[in-house]
């Protein structure tokens, strides 16, 4: 296996995180944030979910980056806009890089991924594709320099962005997302690979490579963050390493971490106590266990942050 491809361990560092906090929160006078209306392309899967023309995301802009700056798109996880996607978006804003965060359940009147109406993957490439597609029209950004990061089921949403997954029936000239147009980087966080690769009725069978919906790879780096002890895989010491057998036409794309002893949801503050989730196991259901870690929360910032930085090109 090669060193790209090799899990490990990183070191807790005092140091680093201290110093990583402290430029986030000095940042956090020298952003300005703007709600923004972020349309839609394509069209949903699921009859059941509301149909709509555009989501709500919220912009940071650093203020000491000047214009075309790199932009980094936050996709929630199905606890919807939770603290932990500000915690990524300071770091990143103090880097100079700006952030959108969307917002894919309060527009569709849906509180969380357990209700009947969410949106699930499938429906949520919309928003994904919505906001590369409005951020390369926009003349603060530069086009080629716009990445995506996302937690759990945004994770998820992050690798098929990377696999060049597109809504469904969406016309590939003439259309609102040229294929040209694609992230330049994506990181995904703790992504469940296991419903990826294991769910072939209700993922595999629309995201496969020669399937309507997946126009083809980029080839744009897919880095991939989790835990040992990630309850949403059957194997999480394996799972997501088999990424690159599964799907081997993005093999050459991923690089992969794994975190010794954390769970699902690291990075979050106060998760939820362990509960059964309908989504563990490719979807066949199991008990999850969240666990906070501040280490690891706060070295993965700096791993997202070095990461962006590298392949965005941000100064």
């Amino acid at each position: 296996m090669s060193k790209r491809h090799m899990t490990c361990l990183v070191k807790p560092s005092l140091v680093g995180a201290l110093l990583v906090l402290a430029l986030a929160r000095g940042a956090m006078s020298q952003v300005t944030s703007e709600r923004v209306e972020v349309p839609v392309v394509g069209e949903k899967c699921n009859e059941r979910v509301k149909q709509l023309t555009h989501v709500t995301a919220l912009l940071n802009l650093p203020k000491l980056t000047s214009a075309p700056m790199p932009a980094v798109v936050i996709l929630h996880s199905n606890a919807g806009v939770i603290e932990v996607g500000n915690f990524y978006a300071q770091a990143l804003n103090a880097a100079g890089i700006a952030t959108l965060e969307v917002d894919s359940y309060t527009p569709r009147n849906v509180k969380n991924g357990n209700d009947r109406l969410a949106p699930v993957l499938c429906d949520r490439l919309q928003d994904a594709w919505g906001a590369l597609s409005w951020l390369s029209k926009d003349s603060r950004f530069e086009s080629a320099r716009i990445g995506v990061t996302g937690f759990s089921s945004g994770g998820a949403l992050t690798i098929l962005t990377g696999m060049g997954v597109r809504p469904p029936r969406l016309p590939r000239r003439n259309g609102p997302l040229p294929p040209e147009l694609v992230y330049a980087a994506h990181f995904a966080l703790y992504p469940s690979c296991a419903n990826l690769i294991d769910d072939p009725v209700r993922i595999r069978s629309w995201i496969n490579p020669g399937r309507p919906q997946n126009w083809g790879t980029a080839g744009k780096r897919i880095h991939l963050v989790w835990g040992s002890n990630e309850d949403f895989d059957f194997d999480p010491r394996a799972d997501c390493l088999r990424m690159s057998k599964e799907f081997p036409d993005i093999a050459a794309q991923l690089s992969f971490r794994m975190i010794e002893g954390a769970t699902h949801a690291f990075d979050w503050p106060n998760p939820p106590p362990p509960a059964f989730s309908p989504f563990a196991k490719a979807q066949t259901g199991g008990m999850v266990t969240m666990r906070y870690s501040a280490k690891d929360a706060l070295e993965t910032r700096q791993e997202m942050v070095d990461f962006f930085k590298h392949q965005l090109n941000a100064k």
